[in-house]
């Protein structure tokens, strides 16, 4: 259990989030996983139980239950000459 934010202090509560994965050059989420979440800064931390089994998915990933698609844009191109 994780009661403080190691990056700002403030008090985690207990929350079920999606998490964001690379799986390889795939980016992945998963949804509706138990994490303590900082109410202040909204830094997510996930007990050793949560991170072993999203680790096996990594290995094994299971059936997704739908696909996205993600837009990508390039920093630069609306930058211009910053």
């Amino acid at each position: 259990m994780v009661s403080k934010c190691y990056l700002c202090g403030g008090k985690t509560i207990k929350k079920l989030v999606t998490a964001e994965n690379w799986w390889g050059d795939k980016l992945t989420l998963v949804e509706d996983v138990p994490a303590w979440v900082c109410e202040d800064c909204g830094e997510k931390y996930f007990d050793a139980d949560v991170c072993q089994v999203l680790d096996a998915m990594r290995e094994t990933p299971p059936v997704e239950k739908r696909t996205i698609r993600v837009p990508v844009y390039g920093f630069r191109e609306a930058a211009g000459n910053i």
